[in-house]
């Protein structure tokens, strides 16, 4: 029965006292069990003439409005030109009358990068790193299927996953000697990391990239000492760092590796160099093991162990003792 505004909850669909009503509508006490009883998914569908051009479409707005998507009906304007980067231009300038940045390197970040029209610059990381040495983008981003369950580590989810790969174009693997499934060391001017390599042919060839936060220390989240996580499983934080490259918190620079506007992580501006591991490279010769490996995380005090499996059922089990007539039969009398 929440409402943030007069008629606005938490689920549009099935709103008013008889649930007749669609976005907007009094609190419906039998709201939940309409959208049980349609499997929970709600359907409302856009009038023709609310379809396009929304940010300036008059009947849009007004719905929007009206469901509470929107304050005011006026047109959402696209700007090209933005005058609040250009605030921070003229602050690095020393033309704003205002808070200005006192530090050179602050000014010419600003002056630089703050233009209030659109322009192209090569990432801040990728200006300060060799790219014949270090010949390949790598990126990473997030399962969608564990995005909004990172604090929970569903089991049904480690079915879908639970080893993460270094997916590379099969014919820039083969060209360095990596088969498929096969282990190499991935290597920035921060670190470097052992991963499995799964060779595939929709990936720009320049490109590697993995799923992000399914590595796990062994110990960790009451996942069993050989869980795929621990083992096969790997981040590419060890290769990132928090400073660009060149910087030096001891000499007091600490000119972080961020987008300069956003503030952003800069993940998607590494790049690495690439060797498929040998027989005789380290320690982990011949083993299925990911590195840099790290001690176990000991259980807290009193923990208890979580169930090797787990199960459960949305409607009563089928009753699966039947004779071999029944079964030959189908249940034919």
């Amino acid at each position: 029965n929440f409402e943030r505004a007069p008629g606005i909850g938490f689920l549009a669909g099935w709103r008013g006292k008889d649930g007749e009503k669609s976005l907007r509508g009094e609190p419906n006490p039998n709201q939940w069990q309409a959208y049980k009883d349609n499997q929970c998914f709600f359907k409302f569908e856009l009038e023709p003439n609310q379809r396009y051009m929304r940010h300036a479409n008059k009947d849009y707005m007004e719905l929007a409005k009206e469901a509470g998507w929107v304050g005011t009906t006026d047109q959402i304007v696209i700007e090209i030109y933005s005058e609040t980067m250009q605030k921070f231009r003229l602050a690095g300038q020393g033309l704003y009358d205002g808070p200005q940045p006192t530090e050179e390197h602050h000014k010419e970040r600003l002056k630089t990068y703050f233009d209030p029209l659109p322009f192209y610059y090569a990432p801040l990381e990728q200006q300060r790193t060799d790219a014949t040495e270090y010949p390949f983008y790598a990126v990473n981003q997030r399962p969608m299927f564990m995005y909004h369950s990172w604090d929970s580590q569903n089991s049904w989810l480690r079915q879908i996953m639970s080893q993460n790969y270094l997916y590379m174009h099969r014919s820039k693997g083969e060209a360095l000697g990596i088969k498929d499934f096969g282990w190499a060391w991935v290597e920035s001017h921060n670190g470097r990391i052992r991963a499995q390599v799964k060779l595939m042919e929709g990936v720009n060839p320049d490109t590697v990239w993995t799923w992000n936060a399914i590595g796990k220390q062994q110990g960790a989240w009451g996942l069993s000492d050989d869980a795929n996580e621990s083992q096969q499983g790997f981040l590419m934080n060890h290769l990132i760092n928090e400073l660009l490259p060149g910087e030096s918190e001891a000499a007091g620079q600490r000119m972080t590796n961020s987008d300069p506007i956003t503030g952003q992580a800069a993940w998607y501006d590494l790049r690495v160099k690439i060797t498929p591991v040998s027989d005789d490279d380290n320690e982990l010769a011949g083993q299925n093991l990911s590195w840099p490996r790290f001690d176990k995380v000991q259980p807290l005090p009193n923990y208890t162990p979580a169930s090797k499996m787990s199960s459960y059922s949305s409607h009563p089990n089928v009753n699966l003792r039947r004779g071999w007539r029944d079964i030959f039969s189908r249940g034919d009398k």
